[in-house]
């Protein structure tokens, strides 16, 4: 999560949505320049500039400020002034690809040596492992406050780069493509389609843990 002072914004970062190359390009207007370098991990950091979470391994026990905080616990310490007279904006994907993308992500996070090469068994396996329900991306709670969206504007995953662009300027804040990171990528295989891994279990869990991200976002099954 990110607060800018300067800017007068706040970011909630969302899971498995490219959160953290977003979460990294917009952090360099929330502390202090001569501060700042790019890291894919970061300790939590508070400034007159900003706010940056703690994003990583090890968190402090007593770290105050983390990357996945929900909306409304940002709203609670920040307090409604800032709340309300900030931009607020997150990351947003379709449900079907985030699911399969948080699947391999903790495949690979168990087993880093993996060699994903088998779509038959990947497909038993997603089934399963979707069926369960523990790790399912579930993170509304970074975009809603008692049930009702909470933020100002959203990135969407699909329009990457462009959304990106429309919200610096937005915010008053300079873009650059050469600027923006690529961290977490290239773990799932290119096989790995929504078409090729879900049945209709998993579609309809799926369907019905994201029930508010499918109708509110206008997200559907990719065709």
């Amino acid at each position: 999560m990110l607060v800018s002072h300067g800017h007068r914004f706040i970011y909630t970062k969302t899971v498995k949505t490219g959160g953290t190359s977003v979460e990294s390009y917009f952090e360099r207007f929330c502390m202090p320049g001569d501060e700042w370098a790019e890291s894919h991990w970061r300790h939590e950091h508070v400034s007159e500039s900003g706010i940056v979470g703690h994003r990583g391994p090890n968190m402090p026990k007593n770290c105050v400020w983390w990357n996945h905080m929900p909306a409304w616990l940002i709203r609670r310490m920040v307090g409604e002034e800032i709340w309300n007279g900030y931009f607020k904006f997150c990351v947003i994907r379709n449900p079907y690809e985030k699911v399969v993308s948080a699947f391999y992500f903790f495949r690979k996070r168990s087993n880093p040596h993996i060699q994903f090469n088998d779509l038959e068994l990947d497909r038993a396996l997603f089934e399963q492992w979707v069926l369960s329900g523990y790790k399912l991306p579930i993170d509304s709670d970074k975009f809603l406050i008692d049930g009702r969206f909470c933020l100002d504007d959203v990135i969407r995953y699909e329009s990457l780069l462009q959304d990106i662009e429309r919200i610096c300027g937005k915010l008053g804040v300079h873009w650059s493509g050469l600027w923006f990171p690529a961290f977490k990528t290239g773990v799932r295989p290119e096989y790995a389609t929504v078409e090729a891994l879900y049945t209709d279990r998993s579609r309809m869990i799926v369907e019905t843990a994201f029930a508010f991200d499918l109708e509110y976002f206008k997200y559907a099954f990719p065709a």
